[in-house]
């Protein structure tokens, strides 16, 4: 198969291409938690999103693939010269972003609901304090970080989290700039609200939502996403919290869960690969100033974002087939990418039952051809038994010939001395 037709995604390699001095250390701290979270009950973790229960979500699979997320946090502080200072990590959860600056040499805090969480991530949690990072809970210092001290950290980590703020996201951003020094970094990623799949449901009449039954039947609060954002919303919140020199990036991850893409997934990677606002995930990089400006801006142009974006993975831009189409999404061009997957679908669920058929034809000879080697086994056993009897049978018959010739012989000398008496 051509790259038009098959993409190999070499995960991690692909990556290392590009971050070769961060993905070994991710791939270690991911390790780490991975085996740190075996056998764990993540029965509290799905209790206000039902979709994360251990039956349906792979943890060990979501933490492998979030290395693409952990490096390009962290290559992007070290190209702004960040290797070390006061750290906040808030939403920590699992702590892999945590853990990954403590072994870099910063100070971290982790921030998240531990306690409720418990004990889900007693694991990770004794890696962090192992590692020297300080545990903090949302229910001791506030939802908006209130009751943490102002100006206190170079660089504030608020990763997947501000869309699963279900009302205004605008109180929990003031509190990361709060707590943030000036000149210090805030770092945010975030799933893309533009992504193509999401624009492919979209032109089929689908919801981009939550799963409505988990969201349903969640208890309160839901934990789930409430509301996605696109590079353009996300560059406009931190021009309202004045922030400037910013550096936007946008790129792929869960994707790595699969070692090859094939049919519709092939178009959609080179398209993503061509035009970065339709990835799936978006990380943005900006600073504190000391004197922001006193009126925020309405609106932030197109120009001033795109500016701002960043590609640090070359190794798709050099993949890239030659002459391929530029991406775009059509109603009648997602209707052919569904047939296209739809008939790829086909031809794999029929490979899959003539696979399931040569297997049972298999499994069928070999249960004939044990049934036969039982059968000569109960022969070869059968014949040494008969062999055995028939050898019996000589010894006594050879026993009764010698003992009738014994008994013959002297009855026939008791007649001779008889008559010779006589």
């Amino acid at each position: 198969m051509s790259s038009v037709d098959r993409v190999d995604l070499n995960f991690p390699d692909c990556l290392a291409a590009d971050f070769p001095q961060d993905v070994p250390a991710a791939l270690a701290v991911v390790d780490d938690i991975v085996a740190s979270i075996a056998g764990a009950d993540f029965r509290s973790l799905a209790r206000n999103s039902p979709a994360l229960d251990a039956s349906q979500w792979q943890w060990s699979t979501y933490l492998k693939c979030s290395v693409a997320r952990m490096v390009h946090a962290s290559s992007a502080l070290r190209e702004r010269g960040i290797t070390g200072g006061r750290a906040l990590d808030v939403g920590a959860y699992f702590g892999n972003f945590s853990l990954l600056l403590a072994r870099q040499g910063f100070s971290v805090d982790a921030l998240d609901a531990f306690g409720s969480y418990a004990p889900a991530l007693d694991g990770p949690n004794a890696l962090l304090r192992a590692a020297g990072v300080r545990l903090l809970d949302f229910a001791a210092v506030g939802r908006e970080l209130e009751q943490l001290p102002a100006a206190e950290y170079d660089v504030v980590l608020c990763t997947g989290v501000i869309e699963h703020i279900p009302h205004t996201p605008r109180f929990l951003l003031a509190g990361l700039d709060r707590v943030l020094k000036v000149g210090g970094q805030l770092v945010l990623d975030t799933p893309n609200f533009a992504h193509i799949y999401n624009r492919q449901k979209f032109s089929r009449g689908e919801s981009v939502m939550a799963d409505l039954p988990a969201q349903y039947y969640s208890e309160r609060p839901f934990e789930g996403h409430h509301r996605e954002y696109t590079v353009a919303e996300l560059s406009w919140m931190l021009a309202q919290l004045g922030h400037d020199d910013l550096r936007v990036e946008a790129f792929n991850y869960s994707a790595y869960e699969q070692a090859t893409l094939l049919g519709r997934d092939v178009a959609n990677h080179w398209a993503m690969v061509q035009d970065p606002t339709m990835r799936e995930y978006l990380l943005t990089v900006s600073t504190k100033p000391a004197a922001p400006p006193a009126t925020p801006p309405a609106r932030v142009d197109d120009a001033v974002w795109a500016a701002a974006l960043v590609d640090p993975e070359r190794y798709w831009q050099q993949a890239l087939p030659a002459d391929l189409p530029r991406p775009s999404v059509s109603t009648e061009g997602e209707q052919m990418l569904i047939a296209l997957q739809r008939e790829i679908d086909q031809r794999d669920g029929l490979l899959a039952e003539t696979q399931a058929t040569l297997l049972k034809e298999v499994a069928l000879q070999q249960s004939i051809q044990a049934e036969v080697t039982r059968r000569d086994d109960m022969l070869r056993q059968l014949e040494g038994y008969l062999q055995g009897e028939i050898q019996l049978r000589d010894r006594l018959l050879d026993e009764l010939r010698a003992n009738f010739d014994r008994t013959f012989d002297a009855r026939l000398r008791r007649l001779a001395r008889k008559l010779l008496r006589r």
